[in-house]
């Protein structure tokens, strides 16, 4: 299997107006988000953070390499390639899920990036870890 990765930009903030309101007032943006999941099959990006326990992200991890079916009877289907990434506190969350993860043989461990972007809060501007990881499919 070949991947390849489809860089989609993120509106700027002086959009926020344009990209407010319901699909029938946009439906560039339907077609849009439609497009980008037929461009990138099988891919989800799962981000982490320290509101919830360490085996909630274990479990998503998992599920998304195996796959589930919901209470409806809906199946959904593994995924190929995982993205993990966590901020801050969260940087060790994100690497207890993709180590779990491959320890118990559903992926391989393909890419780690590391960063330090800087975040500004209350006037001040300081660097963060961040941590982004990315795991395919056996």
């Amino acid at each position: 299997l070949k991947f390849a990765a489809i860089f989609v930009p993120q509106p700027s903030s002086s959009r926020k107006d344009y990209l407010s309101g319901t699909p029938e007032k946009h439906p560039e943006l339907v077609m849009a988000a439609e497009d980008a999941k037929e461009a990138t099959p099988g891919s989800v990006d799962m981000k982490v953070t320290t509101k919830k326990p360490i085996s909630f992200y274990i479990r998503s991890a998992k599920s998304f390499f195996t796959g589930v079916e919901s209470e409806s009877g809906e199946k959904k289907e593994p995924v190929c390639v995982l993205t993990i990434s966590g901020l801050g506190e969260a940087v060790s969350t994100a690497v207890a899920a993709a180590v779990t993860v491959e320890k118990d043989g559903l992926a391989d461990i393909k890419k780690i990036e590391t960063s330090y972007p800087d975040m500004t809060s209350g006037g001040s501007t300081r660097g963060c870890p961040r941590i982004l990881i990315t795991l395919w499919k056996k």
